[in-house]
C-alpha cells in the first residue's frame, strides 16, 4: 500500500464513512472513493463492505488495521520532526542510559538539555549496556551512557564521567567506629560488617565485577539476605532499613540524607561512565550537547560528596 492509500484507510477506519474520511483529511468524496479502490485492487482484496450506509471492515482490513496504525504513527512522529526543523531549527534525540544512570544523572542532564533546546523532541531510554550497544547499532537512539560498556569495533565510546564505590547504611543502623592509632580519620574494617544484612547484586557488569574481585581478593563473604539487579533498588531497600551495600557513587548521593548515610572506601574503588555513539554515524550537535550536559550533571552531584560521607572510613586492608 501506498502512503495516501494508507492515510485514506485509516480515515475510513476510524470514521466508518466516505464523506467522514473525506473531511477528515481535507479531500473529496470521490477522492477517498478512488483512493480506497485502488488499494483493494492492489491488495486483491476488500478492505470494507457496505452495511446500512456505513463501511464495515472486512476481517482482512481489522487484521492489517493494527500494523497500519503503528506504521501511521511514525509517519506523523516524522513529519513533526520535519515542521520542527523547517520552521525553527529543531530536531529530534533519542538517548538512553543504564537503569543506575538514569533517576541521578540523566534526568537532570535532560532538564538542562531541553532548557537549551525547548523545540527538541527527546526520547528517553533506559536500557541496560548490551542494549544500549544493540539500539545504537540499529539506529534506534543516537547516544547512550554506561559503566565500562564492551569493546565494539562499531561503537565509539568515551569517559564523561568518573566516581567510586560507597558503602549506603541505613541511618537507624549506623556503623560503629573505631578511632585508628595516630589521629587518622576513624577507620571500620570491612570485616566486621560481614554479620550485617548485606543487599548483593545480580550483576554481570564492570562495577558488579569490581566489587565481587575486590570482595574475593580479602577473602570476605557478605551476609547477602538479599540480592537485586539494580543499583536504584538496592538504595531503595538501604532506605527501608533492610541491610548495607555497596553503591556506585551517583546512585548513593540520590540518598535521603536523613534515612541513609554514605561512607567511604578504602582503597577506592573507583569507575568510569562513558557515553557511547555508532562510529559510523556522524555526530550531531544535538549529541555533543547531550553528552555536556550529562557530564554537567554529574559533576554538580558529585560536588555534594565531601558533605554526605560520614565516618568511619570503611577498609579492605584492615
Amino acid at each position: 500500500m501506498r502512503l495516501r492509500q494508507i492515510e485514506v484507510f485509516r480515515a475510513v477506519m476510524l470514521t466508518g464513512t466516505v464523506s467522514e474520511a473525506a473531511r477528515l483529511l481535507h479531500v473529496s468524496q470521490p477522492v477517498v472513493t478512488r483512493v480506497l479502490q485502488h488499494a483493494e485492487a492492489s491488495l486483491g482484496f476488500r478492505l470494507f463492505e457496505r452495511v446500512r450506509g456505513r463501511l464495515q471492515p472486512t476481517p482482512e482490513a481489522v487484521a492489517l488495521y493494527g500494523d497500519v496504525e503503528r506504521l501511521y504513527g511514525e509517519v506523523e512522529r516524522v513529519r513533526r520532526v520535519s515542521e520542527s526543523l523547517r520552521h525553527k531549527g529543531a530536531g529530534r534525540l533519542r538517548v538512553a542510559a543504564t537503569p543506575s544512570l538514569a533517576t541521578p544523572l540523566l534526568v537532570p542532564a535532560v532538564r538542562r538539555f531541553c532548557a537549551r533546546h525547548p523545540e527538541t523532541q527527546v526520547q528517553v531510554l533506559t536500557h541496560h549496556t548490551d542494549e544500549i550497544v544493540d539500539a545504537l547499532l540499529s539506529n534506534q537512539i543516537d547516544v547512550g551512557f554506561a559503566y565500562a560498556p564492551p569493546r565494539h569495533e562499531a561503537i565509539a565510546s568515551e569517559p564523561v564521567a568518573a566516581g567510586r564505590m560507597l558503602l549506603a547504611v541505613p541511618r537507624p543502623q549506623p556503623l560503629v567506629m573505631s578511632k585508628s592509632a595516630g589521629g587518622r580519620r576513624a577507620t571500620l574494617p570491612m570485616r566486621r560488617l560481614m554479620d550485617r544484612a548485606f543487599i548483593g547484586h545480580d550483576d554481570n557488569t564492570s562495577l558488579g565485577l569490581l566489587v565481587r574481585q575486590t570482595l574475593a581478593r580479602h577473602a570476605l563473604e557478605p551476609h547477602a539476605t538479599l540480592e537485586v539487579q539494580t543499583y536504584s533498588l538496592a538504595l531503595s531497600l538501604v532506605d527501608a532499613g533492610l541491610g548495607i551495600s555497596l553503591l556506585d557513587q551517583f546512585t548513593a548521593l540520590s540518598a535521603d540524607a536523613s534515612r541513609v548515610m554514605l561512607h567511604d572506601i578504602a582503597p577506592a574503588l573507583p569507575f568510569e561512565v562513558q557515553w557511547l555513539r555508532a562510529s559510523h554515524r556522524a555526530t550531531s550537535s544535538l549529541v555533543d550537547d547531550m553528552r555536556v550536559q550529562f557530564a554537567a550533571a554529574a559533576e554538580e552531584l558529585s560536588a555534594s560528596l565531601p558533605s554526605r560521607l560520614e565516618t568511619p572510613v570503611v577498609s579492605f586492608d584492615h
